[in-house]
């Protein structure tokens, strides 16, 4: 049995009609028959609208079943509506072998009328939108301005954006405009300052390491580590990611002003072991700057947590045999072994987000091989935070200190802008 519905009228009157085929049948397999060859697609709404020009207009869709299968979610819907124009258009739904149609027909006149006042807007980063005006009123020219809803801009990004004015009126028609708004990207904004902390080993208050205070002060302890992340949530920093770390530096992205990135370098197992569990238990992400050549896929493998984002710190480069800084080799190496040793390390890591040079040691050709094999980011050793502007390949770091104390970590985490002399 087959039949056409085209309204909800229509289908009343075949599910009536089917269910009495039901009650003649039993409820053997007659009714097993019905429930699985039911098909039919009934439209929503009105099959001929009207509306101003602009007009908003929600598309009230149909509701389709083949074989007692629902599938309204994928009906197939054609459309060349165009409210920006007057015409006669044409809604097309199609299931199967139904097909249904709806008219909509655009006037040459908004119903409401609603003007925007100036033109498209450009301004930088960091500047304050100012919005260029609007007014709206009804056929019998009640002023409706005051009850124009505009959509909320993200500011906070460079880009091309699109702000939406809706004004409705008594009869609950309703029209739409649109005014872009371009965001260009701006390194000169009064920015807080990024603070990068830099990490390197973390420990058990109740089982200290044989070398605790022969290390360069780059113990932590777990304790205090948990007391610090928790403080941090209790203020509700931000953590962005390396991509909107680049972002930021290129002046393209501003972070809420309580904003930190929490690294830790080397990537030894026993700071990993000590590492997981924190992380999870504050569900807070963190960077660790592997030496892959150290175990490094085994520690990938087993040390796998959501927090935990792996990123290279290089292959086999972390060793003396250069000249600058702390005479680390990857600066001075040449760009051949750079590179190698480089792609071990992507392929360990799974990431060339971000960087850590060896030793902090920078050089021109090092960071020209980073940005050849299209890292994002790479840290220094350098004391100080990142504002927009900065060398996204060179960016400074804030060093965490064995026994700092929670009060020091405040100070330096917390939002200062950049002095200028």
């Amino acid at each position: 049995m087959s039949r056409r519905i085209r309204s909800k009228k229509d289908l009343a009157l075949f599910t009536g009609i089917m269910a009495l085929g039901v009650v003649i049948l039993g409820f053997g397999l007659g009714g097993l028959w019905y429930y699985t060859s039911e098909s039919y697609m009934v439209m929503a709404g009105e099959e001929q609208v009207t509306i101003g020009l602009n007009g908003v207009f929600d598309d009230p869709g149909v509701e389709a079943k083949i074989s007692g299968r629902d599938v309204t979610a994928k009906v197939d819907v054609q459309s060349d509506l165009d409210v920006s124009r007057p015409g006669e258009y044409t809604i097309t739904y199609t299931a199967g072998n139904f097909h249904e149609s709806r008219q909509v027909t655009v006037l040459d006149r908004m119903s409401p009328e609603l003007e925007l006042e100036g033109d498209d807007v450009t301004m930088l980063l960091g500047e304050e939108y100012k919005e260029p005006g609007y007014h709206a009123k009804a056929t019998d020219g009640t002023d409706l301005t005051g009850q124009v809803k505009v959509s909320r801009l993200d500011y906070r990004r460079a880009g091309k954006k699109t702000l939406t004015y809706t004004v409705t009126d008594g009869e609950g028609n309703a029209t739409r405009l649109t005014r872009k708004v371009t965001i260009q990207p701006n390194t000169k904004w009064d920015s807080p300052g990024l603070p990068i902390c830099m990490f390197h080993y973390v420990y058990d208050e109740n089982d200290p390491p044989d070398d605790l205070h022969r290390r360069y002060g780059n113990y932590i302890s777990a304790q205090a580590l948990t007391e610090e992340i928790n403080w941090l949530k209790s203020e509700n920093y931000y953590f962005p990611s390396w991509k909107e770390v680049r972002d930021y530096a290129d002046g393209k992205l501003m972070l809420p002003d309580k904003s930190v990135v929490l690294t830790f370098d080397d990537g030894e197992k026993a700071t990993l072991k000590q590492l997981i569990p924190i992380v999870e238990a504050c569900r807070v992400p963190v960077t660790s700057f592997l030496i892959t050549s150290k175990k490094g896929e085994k520690k990938v493998k087993e040390y796998v947590s959501p927090y935990l984002i792996f990123q290279s710190h290089t292959h086999e480069l972390h060793r003396a045999g250069g000249v600058p800084g702390h005479k680390g080799a990857f600066a001075v190496v040449t760009e051949e072994e750079r590179r190698s040793d480089l792609e071990k390390s992507i392929e360990v890591c799974g990431s060339r987000d971000a960087f850590a040079y060896p030793y902090g040691d920078w050089s021109e050709s090092a960071e020209a091989s980073l940005k050849e094999e299209g890292f994002l980011c790479a840290v220094t050793t350098w004391p100080g935070k990142v504002y927009p502007g900065d060398d996204p390949l060179r960016l400074n770091r804030q060093r965490m200190f064995l026994g700092q104390g929670l009060g020091m970590f405040q100070s330096k985490v917390a939002p200062a802008r950049k002095t200028t002399p």
